[in-house]
């Protein structure tokens, strides 16, 4: 892909400028400059996940692989682009976050700064010097909310560190300070004031706060020595504990969307420390982890959203490249490089993305795997236990692949919703049954009392049961799932629903058989002593048609018949989406169809649908 150039850049050819040739007259200029200022103790800048060796590989690589110089091209095309664009400044729209700034001078420093250093354009490095100028000119990282300072002292140790050898003393310093007084003194760790993601892994808060302050305290080691210290051991240990969000193997509690943001965050830290030589875990269920990501994107590209999370389809993130790098794991290699290299594809029409490369791609660069020279496939049918297990099928990786997948699980979960035994499906490149995902974290009580007064967080707006007009239970063990057992052509998973329902019913069961050559799904439910009317359910934003026994959904030209098969009460009908509150998403363009089931001793429902 060859870059848009600006008007007054000089011309980047298709080859890295760096190592390769005479280095340029202004690096070489600004370097002797400050030949006589003092370095940091210890090990010498750049040092953080790229060093002065490791872009000389990163040149080769550049011009040897192909879907690398496609990468490149883009980095530096988005790069031109922010030439041009404001650099982050203190707005914090919602009153209460300043993520979307901090978000922006990572994107900023990590497009530019690697921009820079792979075609020693000073236009890239000037680029950079703004956003950390402004970034430390802010009057606080919002320290209230603590990710908004970790993603921002991310960002500006990356570009102090990347830029060092070119920084003036004084810009040194004020760098340094803005680590050191925004950054670590914010957490108030030198007061033994440990904050809460501090003192136990919870969740994705504890994998991004611990990278942000470790980078801060690596850039700024010679400067606070004792703190710094402190710092890097605690964040280090932080980062290891974390590895429990993934126990026991590979599902990320949070769902995929949140995958992305707190593994990529962990990632980074695992690579900073490895790039300063602290030794530290990798936790070899991260290459499991792998696994449960990709097998959580629909042949569409969109993701199971289960909890709090959107459904959208994205390129695989950098996080991703790294553990199929780290792990040798050939098959995801071979799908992260397939996706990216369609997904990039300047011939395509479109993408399948409805998400663009965001703020961590260019991390590509650093760690994307060579392609294999075999490549073993993925599972086309995997199971993940754990606080919110998951069991997951397709017929196979095509755009118009048939794919399935039904969560256990609880809504006690970080980011949990009342979703237990909930399922999205996929056939013909449609998503025919959806997960409408989050509401606005702003709304009152969002996070704590009034989180199931929410439509969106509950199990009445959810692909599972709702038994006597109530809510599921949030057990504090997650609703197990057993699955896959193979039958012939066809694969059974079993998740015991129980515990999510111990208010409404003795047992409750759902077992899901799926046709792993045509995509058949069938669900059956049974339901002992249940206390009042049973409800089943799914959300479509499909055109439907009820008769007597089948729901006709249609949509873009496809159409998939869902029968019931069961005799035990109740007709198909649509049901109402439309929330309590005024302040709720309205859920426009989705449906709510399903039928009512009187309550007897021992009910069983079964429902079974395919594409026609």
């Amino acid at each position: 892909m060859s870059p848009t150039r600006h008007a007054d850049h000089p011309p980047i050819s298709g080859k890295v400028l760096r190592h390769g040739a005479v280095v340029t007259l202004v690096k070489f200029l600004v370097m002797l400059m400050l030949a006589i200022a003092p370095l940091s103790a210890e090990l010498p800048h750049p040092r953080l996940l790229l060093s002065s060796e490791d872009e000389r590989l990163l040149e080769q690589r550049i011009e040897s692989d192909a879907l690398m110089k496609t990468i490149h091209g883009v980095v530096v095309e988005r790069a031109e682009a922010i030439l041009d664009e404001r650099t982050c400044e203190y707005r914090i729209p919602d009153g209460k976050r300043l993520l979307t700034e901090s978000r922006r001078a990572m994107a900023n420093v990590l497009y530019c700064g690697l921009a820079w250093r792979t075609t020693d354009d000073p236009l890239f490095r000037q680029r950079v010097i703004r956003e950390l100028d402004a970034a430390v000119a802010l009057k606080d990282w919002n320290p209230s909310h603590f990710l908004d300072t970790a993603e921002m002292a991310t960002a500006v140790a990356l570009g102090y560190d990347w830029l060092f050898d070119t920084l003036t003393p004084e810009q040194r310093t004020r760098y340094e300070d803005a680590l050191i007084d925004m950054g670590l003194k914010a957490t108030r760790l030198e007061l033994g004031e440990n904050p809460w993601w501090f003192k136990s892994a919870r969740n994705n808060w504890s994998q991004v706060c611990a990278t942000g302050m470790a980078l801060a305290a690596d850039a700024v080691r010679h400067r606070e020595p004792e703190l710094t210290a402190r710092v890097l051991k605690e964040t280090a240990t932080m980062l290891e504990q974390c590895e429990s969000f993934y126990a026991p193997d590979g599902a990320y509690p949070e769902g995929p969307g949140y995958w992305h943001y707190g593994t990529n965050y962990h990632v980074i830290g695992l690579a900073a420390f490895e790039s300063i030589g602290t030794p530290i875990r990798n936790p070899a269920i991260l290459e499991r982890s792998g696994d449960f990501v990709i097998q959580l994107s629909g042949p569409t590209g969109l993701n199971f959203n289960f909890a709090d999370g959107p459904a959208t389809s994205r390129p695989p993130t950098p996080a991703q490249a790294w553990i199929a790098k780290k792990f040798s794991n050939k098959g995801q290699t071979a799908i992260i490089r397939s996706q990216l290299a369609e997904g990039l594809d300047p011939s395509r029409k479109g993408t399948r993305w409805k998400r663009g490369p965001g703020q961590y791609f260019p991390l590509h660069l650093l760690w994307l795997p060579e392609e294999p020279t075999d490549s073993p496939p993925l599972a086309l049918a995997e199971s993940f236990s754990g606080e919110q297990a998951i069991a997951v099928a397709r017929t196979g990786w095509k755009p118009d692949a048939a794919w399935f997948a039904i969560k256990g699980g609880t809504g006690a979960a970080s980011h949990g919703h009342l979703d237990a035994g909930s399922f999205i499906h996929e056939a013909g490149g449609q998503r025919w049954f959806h997960d409408l995902g989050a509401d606005n974290y702003n709304l009152p009580g969002y996070f704590y009392d009034k989180r199931w007064n929410y439509l969106r967080l509950t199990n009445h707006s959810h692909n599972t049961l709702v038994i006597d007009g109530g809510l599921q239970d949030t057990p504090e063990v997650g609703c197990p799932v057993k699955g896959w057992e193979s039958l012939g052509a066809d694969r059974k998973a079993t998740i015991d629903l129980t515990s999510a329902y111990r208010s409404h019913a003795k047992t409750v069961t759902r077992r899901a058989t799926f046709g792993s050559e045509d995509g058949y799904v069938l669900l059956e439910d049974r339901i002992e002593q249940p206390s009042g009317p049973v409800r089943w359910a799914v959300v479509t934003s499909a055109d439907f048609e009820i008769t007597d026994r089948e729901l006709i959904l249609e949509q873009d030209g496809e159409t998939l018949i869902v029968t019931r098969h069961d005799r035990a009460g109740g007709e198909w009908k649509e049901f109402s989406l439309k929330p309590t509150t005024s302040e709720e998403n309205p859920n426009r363009g989705f449906k709510l169809l399903g039928f009512t089931a009187p309550p007897k001793n021992e009910l069983v429902l079964q429902v079974s649908w395919k594409l026609e």
